[in-house]
């Protein structure tokens, strides 16, 4: 019985074994046959559908892909935070900024023609002693210093709008300090005797091509002087001059005072740079100047309609002048402190200010001032002249209604004032060591 059990058993592993067989080979070629297409069809798939792939087949894969692409999203956090910081701090100082640049933007802006001031005096009287005074000879009788040359002169047929009157007005061009002077010598100069020197003034300083108007003017400025000694150096102690004035596209009376020292005086008209700025075109023009002597006291003085101008001059009394120059030093003196105010936003008013000019444009002049004391008085003119020539812009600034004052303007100002305070100081010294008090 054994037997037939152990029979009946192998028989039934024969017959498994070989059903066995048959599957097996054809699962083996099956996947022979699969394996290549698998090997060519999965790097197609891969990079078309990476996230497909990269969901599906490794289960682990997409978590630190998932990972990866979350941190991304929130580096922008931090991002977010420096655009805001940036945003708002410059926000902040461009408003500083703006109004810094807010005062230079009106210096250089091309400006209306602006209204003249009062004149710094009334005209000489008696004839006119210059030759040629309204250039309409051409540069006849007049000189450029250093050069021997003369003036440029334009003429009213090509440029009508810088001629004064007449046909022809001289005019400084492209230059960095430029003096036309003209002597004037003989019987007709009286040492001890009070001239006044006078002219028109014009300036075009422009970066454009306009020749109407001035575009962006520069630092531009003008004087006129005498020398008392009849030389034709600005720089020279027997130089006495108006401050410097600045009259953009308009015409402006200017002149000055001083007594002759020998027989002989000069007449100089000076332009130059007075700052950095200097654009294409720089051009001041001169017309209708005049040397004679200062008003004298029969003069009629112009109706106070005409607001406050020098006086007639006085006879001459020491102790009146030395007065007169302490009155002169505390005026400037009150002034350069209220204009200091006034730039610093500390209190003041235009009110105030033109009190201060206005009485420095009153101040005494005196006639027949002795040889021994002519210098001493020319410099408290040139005190007085220079602080008024120098400070125009700011009572110009005053009679349009108030403003900001430019850098600028505050500047020339306080340099005016500082330089006339300068020769004022030591003439008083002076006059008190000549009268003993």
């Amino acid at each position: 019985m054994k037997k037939v059990v152990h029979l009946a058993a192998f028989c039934c592993l024969l017959l498994l074994t070989a059903c066995g067989e048959t599957p097996a080979a054809e699962v083996a070629e099956a996947a022979t046959a699969v394996a290549p297409q698998i090997a060519t069809e999965v790097p197609t798939e891969i990079p078309t559908e990476v996230p497909a792939t990269a969901t599906t087949a490794p289960t682990n894969t997409p978590a630190p892909t998932a990972t990866a692409t979350a941190a991304p999203t929130d580096t922008p956090e931090p991002t977010a935070t420096p655009t805001d910081v940036p945003t708002e701090t410059p926000t902040t100082v461009p408003t500083v900024t703006v109004v810094a640049t807010a005062v230079p933007a009106t210096a250089t802006t091309a400006p209306p023609a602006p209204v003249a001031a009062p004149l710094p005096a009334p005209a000489p009287v008696g004839p006119n002693l210059l030759s040629n005074p309204g250039f309409e000879q051409g540069g006849v009788s007049w000189e450029v210093q250093n050069s021997g040359g003369q003036p440029t002169i334009y003429s009213a047929a090509d440029k009508p709008q810088f001629i004064h009157t007449g046909q022809q007005a001289a005019a400084n061009i492209g230059f960095w300090r430029t003096t036309f002077f003209q002597r004037v010598s003989g019987d007709v100069i009286v040492p001890g005797t009070t001239y006044r020197a006078g002219v028109w003034v014009k300036i075009w300083s422009s970066s454009g091509e306009d020749r109407t108007v001035s575009q962006d003017p520069g630092d531009v400025g003008a004087q006129v002087c005498i020398n008392v000694i009849g030389e034709s150096d600005r720089w020279l102690d027997t130089s006495y001059c108006s401050g410097i004035v600045r009259p953009i596209d308009t015409w402006q009376f200017i002149s000055v005072d001083a007594v002759a020292q020998t027989d002989r005086i000069s007449i100089l008209l000076v332009a130059g740079y007075t700052g950095p700025n200097h654009p294409t075109h720089n051009e001041v023009m001169w017309d209708d100047a005049t040397m004679g002597t200062a008003p004298s006291a029969a003069t009629a003085t112009p109706p106070p309609a005409a607001g406050p101008v020098r006086p007639n001059p006085i006879a001459f009394n020491p102790t009146a002048l030395r007065d007169s120059m302490n009155g002169v030093r505390a005026t400037i003196e009150q002034a350069g402190g209220l204009l200091d105010r006034l730039y610093n936003g500390q209190g003041g008013t235009c009110a105030e200010y033109q009190g201060y000019y206005d009485d420095a444009i009153r101040s005494a002049t005196y006639s027949g001032v002795p040889d021994d004391w002519a210098g001493i008085y020319n410099d408290y003119i040139f005190a007085v002249e220079n602080f008024l020539g120098t400070n125009e812009s700011i009572n110009s600034l005053c009679d349009g209604g108030g403003g900001s004052i430019s850098g600028l303007n505050y500047g020339a100002a306080r340099v005016g004032i500082n330089d006339s305070l300068n020769r004022l100081i030591p003439a008083i010294e002076a006059a008190n060591a000549k009268i003993g008090g």
